[in-house]
């Protein structure tokens, strides 16, 4: 599984890079409010209509539940919370993205797929530095015309900030 900072070409310190048949990725692009997210497609298993999911009880804010897919409990996040802090409000566009995460599979709510693209390494630009505010990023780069950026996610990232921040809240009650 190739890491989402790994997509970036990293160039040589003469500036230029040599362009192989590896040096385009598919990714999975999907909305959440009005911005446009970026997977890179090997991290997507399959793309879901709306399932019914069973809450948790007491489960950080970001997690809706779980779906049980195919005899596995699958924990569903909503992207629309964890990135806009609102829920998702489900349409008939809406999707479920099974996702793998190292060894672990999680389920992405999105407001909408667009398309799966494909775009040269090269094309996919580091983010600005400052957008991590001092914490692990987890918008890693941008790519796509500049009236249609597209933001590269890294998941894991996205997830770990979030349950490190919940476990350091104390206990309801």
């Amino acid at each position: 599984m190739t890491d989402p900072v790994n997509l970036m070409v990293r160039r040589p310190r003469g500036g230029t890079t040599s362009e192989t048949p590896s040096a385009e990725v598919q990714l999975c692009a999907f909305f959440v409010g009005n911005e446009e997210y970026v997977l890179d497609i090997m991290r997507v298993e399959e793309i879901l209509p709306p399932q019914r999911v069973i809450p948790i009880p007491h489960a950080p804010a970001f997690v809706e539940g779980v779906l049980h897919l195919r005899g596995a409990m699958l924990p569903v996040v909503d992207l629309r919370r964890r990135l806009l802090g609102e829920p998702a409000q489900e349409t008939r566009r809406t999707r479920l993205l099974v996702c793998r995460l190292g060894t672990r599979r999680v389920v992405t709510r999105v407001d909408r797929v667009a398309e799966v693209l494909r775009v040269r390494r090269a094309d996919i630009k580091p983010a600005p530095a400052l957008m991590a505010g001092g914490r692990t990023p987890f918008v890693v780069g941008v790519c796509g015309p500049p009236e249609r950026l597209r933001l590269l996610l890294d998941l894991k990232a996205l997830l770990r900030a979030e349950l490190e921040r919940d476990s350091r809240l104390p206990p309801a009650g």
